[in-house]
């Protein structure tokens, strides 16, 4: 899905700009690593370089880029310790706010929830399904009515999705059915149960994501030296 129909339309230009890049970054768009020139992307989405260097200020602010002196903005890298810190961190987290939610949860929070289950059963696009975890799990946090405890979650799972992106085609094939039973257990109400299982799946993607990304970033590794030996062997 291009990341411009995933961002409201009443936005100033800095913010617009701000938003797309940042979904271009989560959805994979921009490579981790890659350069993001200011005038590039004010050409690309049709407005001035103020706004896009306004953008750019905020995002490095929310950790998506870096600067580096003489190379400008860049994407921030991926790094394995921090995937394990945010499932840490969600194993504390989540559950409560799952448990709150199977007893607070409206039907408008259910539809939404089955809306979302609906749209991961349809794709197999890694950055779907990066993108659709991220919405499931900010959704049942949402269902808790706790704006606190849902900007939580939401940071922690806006930063999961950046890491689980190239991992999300080696989720578990149980990881939909997690889903699944999570809001089977909201319908009904039962709050114990419910962080029972969010706390396993947790766990269970936590096992899997963290080792998809060690391969991954090892592989990258590897690539990256051998190139640096043809180099120096020209």
């Amino acid at each position: 899905m291009p990341a411009a129909s995933l961002v409201p339309t009443r936005l100033g230009a800095a913010e617009r700009v701000r938003v797309l890049l940042e979904e271009e970054i989560l959805g994979g768009v921009i490579a981790p690593g890659s350069r993001v020139k200011a005038d590039e992307v004010a050409l690309r989405m049709g407005t001035s370089h103020i706004p896009v260097r306004e953008a750019l200020r905020a995002l490095e602010a929310d950790g998506w880029v870096v600067h580096r002196a003489h190379e400008g903005m860049s994407v921030r890298p991926r790094a394995l310790s921090e995937l394990v810190d945010l499932f840490e961190a969600r194993a504390l987290v989540e559950p409560r706010a799952v448990e709150l939610a199977a007893g607070r949860r409206t039907a408008d929070d259910l539809r939404e929830l089955e809306r979302v289950i609906r749209l991961q059963e349809r794709t197999e696009d890694p950055a779907d399904l990066a993108r659709l975890n991220y919405d499931f799990h900010v959704a049942l946090a949402t269902a808790a009515h706790n704006s606190t405890l849902a900007q939580v979650v939401e940071s922690m799972s806006k930063r999961v999705r950046f890491h689980y992106l190239p991992t999300a085609s080696a989720r578990r094939p149980d990881s939909l059915a997690d889903h699944r039973e999570l809001l089977a257990l909201a319908e009904r109400r039962e709050g114990e149960r419910a962080a029972d299982l969010a706390r396993r799946h947790i766990d269970a993607t936590r096992v899997d994501a963290c080792a998809a990304l060690e391969a991954l970033l090892r592989a990258e590794a590897e690539e990256a030296a051998e190139a640096s030996g043809d180099e120096a062997a020209g």
